[in-house]
């Protein structure tokens, strides 16, 4: 019984610990302010804000929702489960007003695009190792 407790134990513990993970928010360097509000990133990662206050074009990065970080991000910037926010962007992107959010395998991918496109706006789990974006303060905080 206690060899059968142990990993469950462990499996709880990595679970827990990966729906706690902090995320961070970083844009391009053109177009996508240095601070945003909560209520304000999850506006614009709702597809509600098509351009940034320049003209230039919003372009959501995220992770695949298979992932941890993008399992994070619909329960803690959403608050819903991964096929709520699929469904959300289906319809939102039906509309044509702003394109569905670019889906990324890992942080470093993520970053990578976010640093070499105007306009983009990303959030991940994780550090900021792109030195070509910018961290965006979220509600002064370098992550939530």
């Amino acid at each position: 019984m206690k060899n059968f407790l142990l990993p469950i134990l462990f499996l709880l513990s990595i679970t827990v610990y990966s729906q706690n993970s902090e995320l961070t928010v970083i844009g391009n360097k053109k177009g996508v302010p240095a601070q945003l509000s909560t209520s304000n990133l999850k506006s614009i990662f709702m597809g509600n804000q098509p351009k940034w206050s320049d003209g230039s074009k919003v372009i959501i990065a995220m992770m695949k929702f298979t992932t941890d970080g993008g399992k994070n991000t619909c329960s803690k910037l959403y608050q819903k489960s991964t096929t709520d926010v699929t469904k959300h962007w289906l319809t939102v992107s039906m509309k044509g007003v702003i394109d569905a959010p670019v889906f990324f395998n890992t942080a470093a991918e993520l970053q990578n695009f976010v640093a070499n496109t105007a306009g983009a706006i990303g959030v991940f789990d994780g550090t900021v190792t792109a030195s070509t974006a910018k961290t965006v303060l979220i509600d002064g905080k370098t992550s939530f």
